[in-house]
């Protein structure tokens, strides 16, 4: 008896954790939103989490599209505590609490994947519009990156705002051009929850396939990003397992 209590909290503190993590997360989407919607609307226009259909079938979730004269600003929101720590090249970051570290998968790479899929969806809707990649941490969070970002912006939430107004008008999106990408992308904004529920549950089972499928290829030696042989190396850390195209292919495990 005494061992079924005891397999009962487990899985009530492992469901706790789930849901506050999925709440947090909601929260955090909701104050980068709250700020986003403050900007002038005759210049931006701003759509919230949306599911982008990818070619495979599957779907990418935006957290925050932001349509604008210069072009689209496809917001990641991270509401994490602590120190976050990473790199534009590392496949994976940390955060760190106290003596507490925790690896979550670069939002950098992560947004990249979204963007792409949006340009895919849009086609050449989208064609000669800059796309503007920004990860948005919470307050709660300490950023402590030594080295500057090429790929995106990753700001805290109180920059949010002053980064996006300060982004330099290297095209002119017309007002035409960005009502048509919003009538696309508003299709794609799920209204009845019970659907869009069952399309969050796919989405997540989806990540699960393919973290399933990448650390197959990583135990049978195959770079699941380009298809390639992944060897042994030796770096300054010690051994480590990296594609065998590098440098055109820069994985490593």
């Amino acid at each position: 008896m005494s061992y079924l209590v005891f397999i009962v909290i487990i899985l009530l503190i492992w469901l706790l954790k789930r849901n506050f993590a999925t709440i947090k997360g909601s929260i955090g989407e909701r104050k980068v939103s709250k700020h986003l919607s403050t900007l002038d609307p005759n210049n931006y226009s701003l759509l919230n989490d949306l599911y982008i259909p990818k070619e495979n079938g599957q779907t990418t979730q935006i957290d925050h599209i932001l349509l604008s004269h210069k072009g689209i600003f496809v917001i990641e929101t991270k509401n994490y505590n602590g120190w976050i720590l990473g790199s534009e090249k590392s496949q994976h970051w940390t955060q760190v609490i106290y003596k507490r570290k925790e690896k979550f998968y670069n939002p950098i790479w992560q947004n990249a994947g979204h963007i792409k899929a949006l340009q895919e969806h849009l086609g050449d809707t989208v064609a000669n519009v800059p796309i503007y990649s920004v990860i948005v941490f919470g307050t709660q969070a300490t950023l402590k990156f030594k080295q500057p970002f090429t790929r995106a912006k990753v700001i805290g939430i109180n920059n949010l705002l002053s980064v996006i107004r300060n982004e330099p008008e290297t095209t002119f999106v017309s007002p035409f051009r960005r009502q048509k990408i919003t009538q696309l992308l508003t299709e794609l904004k799920i209204e009845d929850k019970k659907i869009k529920k069952q399309v969050g549950k796919k989405h997540i089972s989806d990540i699960k396939k393919d973290i399933e499928n990448h650390d197959k290829k990583v135990r049978n030696n195959i770079c699941p990003r380009c298809g390639g042989q992944l060897v042994t190396r030796t770096g300054k850390n010690g051994t480590f397992k990296g594609c065998s195209n590098f440098p055109k292919c820069r994985f490593t495990k």
